[in-house]
């Protein structure tokens, strides 16, 4: 419970504009740092795909991987910002009245996911393509008597 002296009263510090400020500023915070790091096991499946494909080199994807891992949350977690300011600005953004913001923020996570298992399938499918091929040598049983 706040402590909050008796001429203040109990809740005015709650009701606080700076409060009220501070705790909206960590809930957007909050949002980013889920969504980077959705975005940054995105960016590692990515990488691993282009290891496994090895059409280019992965170091010249650097500047491309940042920017999916930092800069895609950022624009996502700005919209819902804006969002959330335009339509439900509302004590600390602790209720999902309209469903607009909160699709907002899910979206692009929902997103990643499903690019995500996309490329897990993909990986999945390389290896087993792979260790299957008679240049490796993955079909031939003797190797291991």
């Amino acid at each position: 419970m706040v402590n909050c002296s008796i001429r203040m009263g109990p809740c005015s510090l709650a009701l606080s504009p700076t409060f009220q400020v501070g705790c909206k500023l960590s809930l957007v915070f909050f949002q980013y740092c889920i969504m980077a790091n959705f975005y940054w096991l995105l960016v590692e499946g990515l990488y691993l795909h282009t290891l496994l494909v090895a059409i280019f080199s992965p170091s010249r994807r650097f500047a491309a991987y940042l920017l999916i891992g930092w800069g895609i949350p950022t624009v996502c977690t700005g919209a819902w910002t804006a969002a959330r300011l335009s339509l439900e600005d509302t004590g600390c953004w602790d209720t999902n009245d309209h469903s607009v913001p909160w699709w907002v923020i899910r979206t692009p996570i929902l997103i990643s996911i499903l690019v995500n298992f996309v490329l897990f399938i993909s990986i999945i499918r390389i290896l087993l393509q792979k260790l299957t091929s008679p240049d490796v040598g993955g079909n031939d049983q003797s190797q291991y008597k």
